[in-house]
């Protein structure tokens, strides 16, 4: 199954549907369009991801939902809702102790139709890495010692390209 992530609003409510193996590449624009939203009226009523057609996730789409998460409780209590959840995500998910941020929903969902596909067109940076991997960091000592190497590549990418301006 081919990776995708399809976006739409409807009601205030944020809908995101993930098909395939979610990797770095459509996150950016995801991130954009829901941070993007977060700084609009009315607010957010919600944020519902339907993960029914998910095989995989990638730690970069993983820390993205604890960044909706911690921005959609501060604006307004609630936690973003995965719906049908495979075991494998489940796990992937419990293992980075994301599980426990989130909430999990299998009841019947009508999700909309005609969702847009956002093809990640918007190249993904080591800010952004750096940033969504952080969200992960803050979660335990273990995904800080996980993600550490990696943190100093995007830390050392960054100050590159920053002296180089």
């Amino acid at each position: 199954m081919q990776e995708a992530l399809y976006y739409l609003e409807v009601g205030n409510i944020l809908y995101v549907r993930l098909s395939g193996h979610i990797t770095a590449a459509p996150c950016a624009d995801l991130r954009n369009r829901i941070y993007d939203r977060f700084q609009k009226q009315p607010p957010l009523l919600g944020i519902f991801i339907d993960m029914a057609n998910c095989e995989y996730m990638d730690s970069t789409f993983m820390g993205l939902l604890v960044g909706f998460n911690k921005r959609l409780e501060k604006a307004i209590g609630k936690k973003v809702i995965l719906f049908n959840t495979n075991k494998t995500c489940y796990e992937l998910l419990d293992n980075l102790g994301v599980s426990n941020l989130v909430s999990f929903s299998d009841e019947p969902m009508e999700f909309p139709e005609n969702m847009e596909r956002l093809e990640g067109a918007r190249p993904t940076n080591p800010e952004f890495l750096l940033n969504v991997h952080e969200n992960l960091m803050e979660l335990s000592d273990d995904n800080k010692k996980k993600f550490q190497t990696l943190g100093s590549v995007l830390k050392s990418q960054i100050e590159k390209k920053h002296d180089g301006d």
